[in-house]
């Protein structure tokens, strides 16, 4: 089944399941991702940010990690590791922009509470860059052993795996 372009004065024939031909599909993508971007920024788009934030830490984190990131000691190791890294991605390179983002490479729950602050096992990271490296450790987590082969992890290992995973895609 065809029908015409959504487009105003376009009258491509193009498959149902598309709106636009692929001229003006990427014009109204670019429109899209604009307005997206401008939410995103705006005070509203803020507010509920935070607010997701504060529902997530009382009712998903567990208390003993919710205490620990709001501790004065955590937040002086994460500004530190931030100025350190350039607040800039140790993986991809991309400049983080959005939020500070200081990922442990092996999982602050594995750590002893002085390793969870020894800036050698902290990195900055994007948010994609950290959404795949939790997805990674989640899955490895799952597996026989897997804690104890996430604790052996280190830097290097990750930088690779996250490059291969953001070429991948």
């Amino acid at each position: 089944m065809f029908h015409e372009c959504g487009e105003p004065l376009c009258h491509s024939i193009i498959p149902i399941s598309e709106r636009y031909c692929p001229q003006h599909k990427q014009q109204h993508e670019q429109a899209w991702q604009k307005k997206k971007d401008e939410y995103r920024r705006s005070k509203l788009g803020q507010m509920i940010k935070a607010q997701k934030a504060k529902t997530y830490d009382q009712t998903q984190r567990d208390p003993t990690a919710t205490a620990f990131y709001h501790s004065k000691q955590w937040e002086r190791v994460r500004d530190a590791v931030y100025a350190r890294d350039g607040a800039t991605c140790q993986s991809c390179g991309n400049v983080v922009q959005d939020r500070k983002i200081i990922d442990h490479i092996i999982p602050r729950r594995l750590c002893s509470a002085e390793e969870a602050l020894d800036s050698s096992n902290l990195w900055c990271l994007c948010s994609k860059c950290h959404y795949r490296k939790t997805k990674i450790e989640q899955i490895i987590a799952k597996q026989t052993n897997g804690d104890i082969i996430l604790a052996h992890l280190d830097r290097a290992w990750w930088t690779k795996v996250l490059r291969e995973k953001k070429e991948d895609k």
